[in-house]
């Protein structure tokens, strides 16, 4: 039951976090600031892997939950004044998994069917992604691989359909990759190495108390700077934004949030169980969830990616610590 209650509450946390970052990135300070700006040419390539892994920490005894490693190239296929377009072609991908994670499983899945397939995007002129070019060709190998997917899934765990209906979670999956803008989510790495694009981030470090657009309190810290070089690829001009994000969520109000989504995906009997659960757990008015979202965001002089770190911690009272590590490292680059 325990493992049903982590994942519910990251899903909470992680809504709330990602809203507090655009707060605070709008209401930068215009004074001593780093813009974010791309200077393609036509046919530069980077080479980049991507390493994305949760665990959990429960009395003292660490899980590791699962495990992606992929490797992806990007390249510039035209260049104007109005923008660049780009495609994203994927290269390899090594899942491991201890825990038999369904996530994990999903994403073996996944990757068979996307492993030949491109994904063609265009941006501005400052280097944020305005559009995936073929959304509709990537929807259809989606729902194609997902389906795929939950038959494997729910074909090899006795009894799971009356837990957790396969109708109902199967839909909401499917709904997620409808549209350009969900398929935009499903391909999170282009956000991570290209989200900031477009944007000012001052030197001075910024911090703000806010409540965030669920309504709870966060504090938040941003800043950019020009780093010192470290090693011979390292070149002058290169530039970092971090940031932290830090937000609570009271005992009562995660009662009340988990009863609101419990009706989502289980079923009635399970989703009556979970509240009983929750509502003991966090029975203490001192109980609750809090989390510490620190990020960090590494360019190349002329606006191309370099290095995209994410790490996420929650802690559900005393209870759980869940992390979650999200890298997006370059390998290897070819520049015009």
């Amino acid at each position: 039951m325990k493992k049903i209650l982590t994942i519910l509450l990251g899903t909470v946390m992680a809504m709330t976090v990602q809203a507090q970052m655009q707060t605070l990135q709008n209401e930068e300070e215009k004074d001593s600031t780093i813009a974010v700006i791309a200077y393609y040419c036509l046919n530069d390539t980077m080479e980049y892997q991507r390493t994305h892994g949760k665990m959990k920490i429960i009395d003292n005894d660490t899980t590791m939950m699962g495990e992606i490693t992929e490797r992806f190239m990007i390249i510039v296929t035209d260049s104007t004044d109005k923008g660049y377009v780009m495609e994203m072609i994927p290269q390899s991908c090594e899942v491991e998994d201890d825990s038999n994670n369904y996530e994990m499983r999903m994403a073996s899945v996944v990757w068979k069917h996307l492993k030949d397939l491109r994904c063609r995007f265009s941006t501005d002129e400052l280097g944020q992604v305005q559009h995936i070019e073929n959304w509709r060709e990537i929807r259809d190998v989606l729902k194609k691989s997902y389906t795929e997917a939950f038959d494997s899934i729910y074909t090899t765990i006795p009894g799971l359909d009356s837990i957790m209906p396969r109708k109902q979670l199967e839909s909401l999956i499917l709904l997620g990759c409808s549209t350009e803008d969900g398929i935009k989510e499903q391909y999170d790495e282009l956000d991570m190495l290209f989200g900031f694009h477009g944007k000012e981030v001052t030197m001075q470090p910024v911090e703000s108390d806010d409540v965030s657009e669920a309504g709870f309190p966060t504090h938040s810290r941003i800043e950019s700077f020009y780093p010192a070089p470290e090693d011979e690829q390292d070149i002058e001009g290169d530039y970092v934004i971090q940031a932290r994000v830090d937000s609570r969520i009271e005992g009562d109000d995660v009662k009340d949030l988990i009863s609101g989504i419990m009706g989502t995906i289980f079923t009635g009997e399970v989703s009556d169980s979970v509240s009983k659960y929750t509502n003991i757990a966090l029975s203490d008015s001192k109980t609750g969830i809090t989390t510490t979202n620190l990020e960090q965001y590494c360019y190349f002089f002329n606006g191309w990616p370099k290095l995209m770190q994410k790490i996420v911690q929650i802690n559900v009272g005393d209870m759980v610590r869940r992390f979650e590590y999200d890298t997006v490292e370059w390998l290897s680059r070819r520049w015009q």
